[in-house]
Order: C-alpha cells, then sequence, then structure tokens
C-alpha cells in the first residue's frame, strides 16, 4: 500500500483503494494501522465533511523505500535465476491480477 503513495502528494482512502483493489474498509483498516505506526498522516480533505487525505510520513517514506529495494532485489535474483523474458512475462500476469 505504501508503494501508491509519494511523499510530496496525499490520496484519498477510496483512490488508495481503487489503486490497490481493495476495498474502501479494507484500506481504511490497513490505513488506521499505519496511521498507528506512525508511517502515514491522516487529514481532512477538501470538500466532503468526511473525507481524508492519507500521506506518508518520513518514516513511511523510509520504510516504503526499504520494501521496493528489496523488491527490486528480488525482481533481479529472479532474472538471474529465470531470465528477463520470464520475469517480464511474471510481472504481465501480476498485472493483470492485480492492476494499479
Amino acid at each position: 500500500m505504501l508503494a501508491h503513495l509519494r511523499h510530496e502528494s496525499a490520496l484519498s482512502v477510496a483512490e488508495l483503494a481503487r489503486r490497490a483493489g481493495v476495498t474502501r474498509q479494507t484500506m481504511h483498516r490497513a490505513v488506521t494501522q499505519l496511521v498507528g505506526e506512525g508511517l502515514l498522516t491522516s487529514e481532512p480533505g477538501p470538500g466532503f465533511p468526511r473525507s481524508t487525505l492519507i500521506r506518508l510520513t518520513d518514516a513511511g517514506c523510509r520504510r516504503r523505500d526499504i520494501a521496493l529495494g528489496i523488491l527490486r532485489d528480488l525482481e533481479e535474483e529472479l532474472g538471474q535465476r529465470l531470465g528477463p523474458e520470464m520475469v517480464a512475462g511474471l510481472r504481465d500476469t501480476l498485472a493483470r491480477a492485480w492492476p494499479s
């Protein structure tokens, strides 16, 4: 979920849920937990009174960057073991199963 956020911009829970392919209720639970852990902030959004915007904290950015680094390393290792074409096929399959 952290991968869908950038430090300089905020998104609504509904938009995060759409990008992650989960329900708003599921995303709300995840956001609540990550706010509690100090990785996200939640602030009132413009317009609709119940609208909130979710933003990464500095700690959230660091955690996201670590996780993305691990994923890059795993993808590189898979590429060495299976070949770049196979990894590209796996990425394509996963993107169809969980579109961004």
